[in-house]
């Protein structure tokens, strides 16, 4: 049985709305089609599947030129700006955790651009409803900039630390708010340009 919806289908290239708490691996599995890229298990929205590894390829090569536009949709803790965030992410900050590492310790650099929405305040906790676009496609990167910002999405489960030392209230959630919600490339084989939207889940709605 295949897992989530599908929002484009054409010339060897699928992109699906991948539910929350599924892996990528799962999706591509289910839908017997090859990776492109990867999102979070427990963050829901799209992932471009192909039929082929040429292109496969082709996508890869986009991306990593920055020709691959992510848009996710994420309510973090706190009142939080517009801002860009930029840092070298390492497999572990010093503390065992992926995060911020110095220069001159081994590490991919990231940039991710951040945009408010609204904020609001539920049960005396303030949130915000953002954007976040990727400029890089590091692994939890959202995550980690965001946390490391003092803003951790609500429904984190690895980057809280700073958060609960912090002693600050948290917004409960049955899932991580962070939604892959838009998505803009070239057709590798058509080339035409092609832009999609994922709904954004009712987990969203009480922000």
């Amino acid at each position: 049985m295949s897992i989530g919806a599908v929002v484009f289908a054409g010339d060897r290239v699928v992109v699906v709305d991948k539910p929350a708490d599924v892996t990528s691996e799962d999706l591509a599995a289910a839908w017997q089609r090859k990776l492109v890229h990867r999102i979070d298990k427990g963050t829901s929205g799209l992932v471009i599947l192909a039929d082929d590894a040429r292109t496969v390829q082709r996508l890869h090569g986009q991306m990593q030129a920055g020709g691959i536009a992510r848009t996710y949709v994420v309510v973090a803790h706190g009142d939080v700006v517009a801002q860009t965030i930029t840092s070298r992410i390492g497999r572990d900050r010093g503390d065992g955790l992926r995060g911020r590492v110095a220069e001159t310790v081994a590490g991919q650099p990231a940039t991710t651009l951040v945009a408010p929405l609204r904020t609001v305040v539920i049960d005396d906790v303030t949130v915000t409803v953002a954007t976040a676009t990727l400029v890089t496609g590091r692994t939890h990167q959202i995550r980690i900039h965001l946390a490391e910002a003092g803003h951790m999405v609500v429904g984190e489960t690895v980057y809280r630390r700073d958060h609960v030392t912090r002693g600050e209230r948290e917004m409960t959630s049955s899932r991580l708010l962070l939604h892959a919600w838009r998505l803009r490339f070239t057709h590798p084989n058509t080339h035409l340009e092609t832009a999609l939207e994922a709904a954004v889940p009712e987990a969203f709605n009480r922000f």
